[in-house]
């Protein structure tokens, strides 16, 4: 005899259940991590950078990416206001090897005032440091390895109405700034909606919010992402704006140091 239609979702629901429930921290953040993005990208931002005293700085940003399987390539230009425009970073993000192994990302950050392009370690305490005065850092804005960190699951917690699985992620290299994160991982989609930040002496230091979400062509997309110093009270907002996704080729040229040296990315 054939089952209800009732019998049969509340069979395939148990299972999934089941099978969710097996999953282990690193699978989780694996997960993640594969979860599809688009060969190109580009959008524009606000960002506002408010200090505990009440005062915000805003600026405006253009942001391009484009993945090449083994290595993505994104540039972040900020527009305005006058005295930081022209300021460009640009990071070589590398692909895991089959063994698992990732090679350290390139990164250079350009300031037009001094007429110099410099490199940024992706690792050691320069990594650390704040990005253009944000609450993020260097190594925010680049993928972290997974096998550079240990994962335990946590349990589930509901971040904004959305069911999260709970991953505590432990740096092998405990000179961090941040040894240790809590990331909150959608159980529907496997997109970060929040992350915890703990420092060396293991007390909260800050919290990424992403919220704001939509749909572009079939990929979630956070339009807003918050960084919180709880410790300073300070805080640094990326609103998102005229996202497009696989919307034509860019330019290989762009993604250059001599590009953001000649004011080429606009």
């Amino acid at each position: 005899m054939k089952k209800s239609i009732a019998f049969a979702f509340i069979f395939q629901f148990s299972v999934l259940s089941s099978f969710a429930q097996s999953l282990s921290g690193y699978e989780i953040m694996k997960k993640a991590d594969e979860v599809p993005e688009p060969v190109t990208a580009s959008s524009t931002a606000t960002l506002t950078i408010h200090t505990k005293k009440g005062s915000d700085r805003i600026r405006e940003v253009l942001m391009k990416s484009k993945d090449y399987g083994d290595v993505k390539k994104e540039v972040i230009v900020f527009v305005k206001p006058k005295d930081v425009s022209g300021t460009g970073y640009l990071m070589f993000d590398y692909a895991e090897d089959a063994s698992g192994k990732k090679k350290d990302s390139d990164n250079w950050l350009y300031m037009p005032a001094m007429k110099k392009t410099r490199r940024i370690a992706s690792s050691g305490s320069e990594s650390d440091g704040s990005f253009m005065g944000t609450d993020f850092t260097y190594r925010d804005m680049g993928d972290r390895s997974l096998n550079d960190y240990d994962y335990n699951l946590l349990g589930e917690e509901s971040v904004d109405g959305t069911d999260c699985y709970k991953v505590e992620c432990l740096a092998k290299d405990k000179n961090q700034k941040d040894p240790r994160y809590i990331s909150y991982i959608a159980k529907s989609d496997f997109i970060l909606r929040k992350c915890e930040f703990y420092d060396r002496q293991n007390q909260l230091h800050r919290v990424l919010t992403c919220y704001d979400f939509t749909t572009i062509k079939g990929l979630t997309t956070a339009q807003k992402m918050k960084m919180q110093n709880v410790q300073s009270g300070n805080w640094s907002l990326f609103e998102s704006a005229n996202i497009v996704y696989d919307g034509g080729d860019i330019d290989d040229s762009l993604f250059t140091v001599s590009s953001l040296e000649k004011g080429r990315i606009r």
